[in-house]
């Protein structure tokens, strides 16, 4: 992509300026969908800069935001996990903008390379060599084929996406540590962060060297951002899964700094752990099941679906007991106007009546 910056100017930040006067109650589902599609074709023009000149990458959407410099999958899971934010924290156009700007990445042929040999990508590209297909002339060089359609040596690259990552979902995270570590003080090592519960595993004889627990998290999206903000904390401090797995508990590699002190690890269950015949998977597979991010969302939206149908019910019914009551109001009214009116005409007819009977009375006595 071009890097030249000189007379730059972010389509995004002329977008933003002039959707300020839009009104923020405006986040409805197909509201979200033209925000995506436009931002997605925005993107796909080549007007904005996504790489910056040192080789990582920066988030169109979050101008002005203090990290500006990610690596490709960091960037992915920046895109996804406000992409699939819940409405209280993010506004509708802010999760349809990275839905579209991670789809963007996934898909432009521009991204292929960087995304090869990256695991756990939900619809990453992977490369083939470019001299994949050739033939051999007489003096044994190798002639490649041309394609004559004219297609670009990058797209030229681009081979079969590779499997779509799968969770466990509900989202859970799992915890480890080494032999010795008490399976019920895993909660304190995860006492700041929101989750639901914390459920020791009690391991059997023959697993007595490592010790585990399942960090439980709502079903939600809230839920899926909580699950990674602890997989983030652990891989920052180098306790992700790979340190795990690469860990020589031979040599002690997990105990910790202080005197006593073990290191746990933690990441996010996926298909890996969710396979496994350890404690871990045979709990996983007990209370979760596998879905990816899309069969999540399907089934939020036809959970979102259902509770629209229900809610709308719910108002039909509640509009037609007001119209009842606006009814018997109504008629409570007239009923009230005629008890007056026929108040008022016995008032009269009684004063007119007196009247008649004193004129009649002072009329005979003049007599």
């Amino acid at each position: 992509m071009d890097l030249d910056m000189d007379g730059y100017v972010d389509p995004y930040e002329e977008a933003a300026a002039e959707g300020d006067s839009d009104d923020p109650d405006e986040d409805d589902s197909d509201a979200e969908s033209d925000y995506e599609e436009k931002s997605f074709g925005l993107l796909k023009s080549g007007k904005h800069r996504v790489r910056n000149p040192d080789g990582t990458f920066r988030c169109p959407f979050c101008l002005g935001k203090k990290k500006q410099g990610y690596k490709i999958k960091d960037l992915l899971q920046h895109a996804d996990g406000i992409g699939v934010s819940s409405k209280h924290r993010r506004h509708g156009r802010e999760r349809a903008n990275h839905r579209a700007f991670a789809r963007f990445v996934r898909t432009d042929p521009s991204f292929a390379e960087d995304l090869v040999g990256i695991t756990g990508i939900q619809g990453a590209i992977t490369t083939t060599p470019a001299n994949e297909n050739y033939s051999a002339n007489g003096n044994g060089k190798a002639k490649a084929n041309v394609d004559t359609a004219g297609s670009s040596s990058v797209a030229a690259k681009v081979g079969p996406p590779q499997e779509v990552e799968r969770f466990a979902w509900p989202w859970a995270c799992v915890l480890a540590a080494g032999a010795g570590f008490n399976a019920e003080d895993f909660v304190g090592r995860v006492a700041l962060f929101s989750s639901v519960e914390v459920v020791p595993l009690f391991v059997d004889e023959m697993e007595v060297t490592e010790t585990f627990a399942i960090v439980r998290f709502t079903n939600d999206w809230s839920g899926f951002n909580d699950a990674l903000t602890i997989e983030n904390y652990f891989s920052v401090n180098k306790l992700g899964k790979k340190e795990f797995q690469m860990r020589d508990s031979g040599l002690g590699s997990v105990e910790g700094d202080g005197e006593g002190d073990v290191k746990v690890y933690g990441w996010v269950a996926r298909a890996e752990d969710y396979d496994a015949t350890t404690v871990v998977g045979r709990f996983l597979r007990k209370h979760t099941v596998l879905q990816t991010i899309d069969e999540v969302s399907k089934t939020e939206l036809e959970k979102s679906g259902e509770m629209v149908a229900i809610l709308a019910s719910q108002i039909e019914e509640k509009n037609r007991y007001l119209q009842d009551l606006e009814t018997k109001k109504n008629a409570t009214e007239l009923s009230i106007s005629r008890l007056e009116e026929d108040n008022r005409k016995l008032h009269e007819a009684y004063n007119e009546g007196l009247v008649k009977m004193r004129y009649g009375f002072s009329k005979r006595m003049k007599t």
